[in-house]
């Protein structure tokens, strides 16, 4: 038991009882969230062009059999949905990694100039070098890592400061948008489809790209999990940090690389996908926020004791509500076959600004 006292009164506070909570609902969070996934993953391989029953999709999951229905479940919309859930996990990680070393709530993986780089690099290999569509991953990445050297090589005379850092990924991404921009409206060839590419879409994607993007996924989770603890203490500010002889600027490039690694690949594969890497983690926050049992503490002792999350649980959980958030977003595209990054900003826009007027003032 411990004790927070104000001008007016004393809290006490059961420790034991808050992480049980916090255990609970970290727990809980993924539970639903997976069961919202299933639902709406039966439901995406069910609907389409052509409708198939319930029974049809199980039968096209447990058996072997060569038939048109099989076919279009597995071979054409089952590729959809997990590429998908795979951008929207590795976009949540990498948005909580980013407003992680920048200590900024507001902090995306666009912030860090990764999608434009990414997006820049695609648009100039299909508009000007004429590449074909299986070199995307590789000029994505390229264009990405690019973007994020370039941001990390600005701010590194201020040891990554993160004010800096992120000041250095808005300037990289001005830049690149204005590239994209430029090789758009100079364009010879039709672009139309590199429009609908850059508002973020799944539409064919197929077992190639699957392939291409879980191994980037798992490695980032993998390693996000590994490096919770420097996460956590990059959270400190970096005086008291370095006091504790803890290298900060080493472990900022090093995460850093890891969400550049994420978003470029992601990119790559699926377009610039928006608003996945800001709400994703901020849902996590809020949820476990609100288990840790506060309700009794005042404004002023709330304040004076800032709330630490433990990224062992942010990392993990921020994955699978950004791949829930993916999933009910490209399962409401399909009906008129909207690119999923625009149905995540429709979506993630007004909960975000519930997340606001819920918190009323976040305490990142």
């Amino acid at each position: 038991m411990s004790q927070l006292s104000s001008p007016d009164k004393t809290f006490t506070v059961s420790a034991g009882h808050s992480v049980g909570k916090r255990q609970r609902i970290s727990l809980l969070l993924p539970v639903v969230c997976l069961f919202i996934i299933m639902l709406a993953g039966l439901a995406s391989l069910a609907l389409g062009d052509t409708l198939f029953s319930w029974s049809a999709v199980f039968q096209s999951l447990t058996s072997s059999e060569d038939s048109m229905t099989r076919f279009i479940i597995m071979e054409l919309r089952m590729p959809r949905l997990l590429t998908g859930l795979l951008a929207g996990a590795a976009l949540g990680m990498a948005g909580c990694i980013v407003q992680s070393i920048t200590r900024n709530p507001l902090g995306t993986p666009d912030l860090m100039g990764v999608s434009a780089g990414a997006s820049f690099a695609i648009v100039l290999g299909f508009v000007v070098l004429s590449l074909p569509p299986s070199a995307m991953l590789v000029m994505g990445t390229a264009g990405g890592f690019a973007a994020g050297f370039l941001t990390f090589a600005i701010a590194w005379k201020t040891h990554l400061n993160p004010i800096h850092l992120t000041l250095s990924g808005m300037s990289i991404a001005l830049f690149f948008t204005a590239g994209l921009t430029l090789l758009l409206v100079s364009a010879d060839s039709d672009v139309n489809g590199l429009y609908y590419w850059l508002a973020g879409s799944l539409l064919n994607r197929t077992w190639q790209h699957v392939d291409q993007l879980w191994l980037f996924v798992f490695l980032g989770l993998g390693m996000g999990v590994i490096f919770s603890r420097p996460l956590n203490l990059l959270m400190l500010d970096d005086m008291t940090s370095r006091a504790l002889g803890f290298p900060v600027q080493r472990w900022r490039l090093i995460l850093g690389l890891t969400s550049v690694v994420l978003t470029a690949a992601t990119v790559a594969v699926a377009g610039p996908i928006s608003f996945v890497g800001l709400v994703a983690p901020h849902v996590v926050k809020l949820l476990l926020k609100q288990s840790l049992s506060r309700s009794s503490l005042s404004d002023a002792a709330e304040s004076a004791q800032p709330l630490q999350m433990d990224h062992r649980i942010l990392l993990p959980l921020s994955a699978i509500v950004g791949a829930t958030l993916v999933c009910v977003a490209d399962l409401v595209a399909r009906i008129q076959e909207v690119p999923v990054g625009i149905l995540c900003i429709l979506t993630g826009g007004p909960l975000f600004v519930y997340l606001i007027r819920k918190q009323g003032g976040y305490d990142h």
